[in-house]
């Protein structure tokens, strides 16, 4: 159900901020290639990179069109001086220690460019009712990213958030599912059109571009 809820956040992305242009993409830490998969066709461009040569290994097989790189770009970046003007980066962030997230973010700007967008998500929200109800009962809830740390991260590196997304805002968990799915469903679109609530749910996308000072001081 959450895939398809972040496929209609990119295709309302796509609608948005990227219809009618000649889009370069990659997408970072891309996994077996799910991302890559949903704007296969759309992308005049598609680069996935990813640290597992096993992921890889499958998303070779489904994504023929696609050029796929091994290799940890905050170590080594074999990318050189290409840029990209849609960078995506999927459950990654809120997994990553903070000194992480600071490299790979940093690594991922050189390649931005300057009319870029990079869309990420946060799936492991701090501040979304699930993790809130995990902590009040002493059942974790403590592992993940708040939004402010999203924010702080973005701004100490040049860019700011244009916009956002959230998905999740029944704190149920995989397991559990305290309502039938269509109910849930029904309940999550509703939720989520309520602006001011975004940052209870427990999967954000942000969408980000550079600071206009930034690129006038670049």
């Amino acid at each position: 159900m959450m895939w398809e809820f972040e496929q209609a956040i990119l295709d309302g992305i796509w609608d948005s901020f990227l219809r009618g242009r000649e889009i370069r993409h990659l997408d970072f830490a891309c996994g077996t290639g799910r991302i890559l998969s949903h704007f296969a066709g759309r992308a005049s461009l598609s680069v996935g990179i990813d640290i597992s040569p096993s992921m890889l290994a499958t998303a070779k097989k489904v994504h023929r069109g696609s050029e796929l790189i091994e290799a940890d770009i905050t170590q080594n970046d074999p990318l050189g001086h290409r840029s990209f003007n849609l960078i995506t980066a999927f459950r990654f962030f809120p997994n990553a220690q903070p000194r992480l997230r600071t490299e790979a973010l940093r690594s991922l700007i050189r390649h931005l460019a300057e009319d870029g967008y990079l869309v990420f998500n946060n799936h492991m929200n701090m501040g979304s009712l699930l993790f809130r109800l995990a902590r009040c009962l002493h059942r974790g809830g403590d592992d993940g990213m708040s939004h402010r740390e999203v924010c702080e991260l973005v701004a100490r590196n040049g860019l700011e958030i244009v916009a956002t997304y959230g998905r999740g805002f029944v704190p149920v968990g995989e397991d559990h599912l305290y309502l039938p799915i269509s109910l849930l469903q029904k309940a999550e679109i509703l939720l989520a059109k309520c602006t001011g609530i975004r940052g209870l749910a427990v999967n954000v996308v942000y969408v980000c571009r550079r600071l206009k000072n930034s690129l006038s001081q670049g």
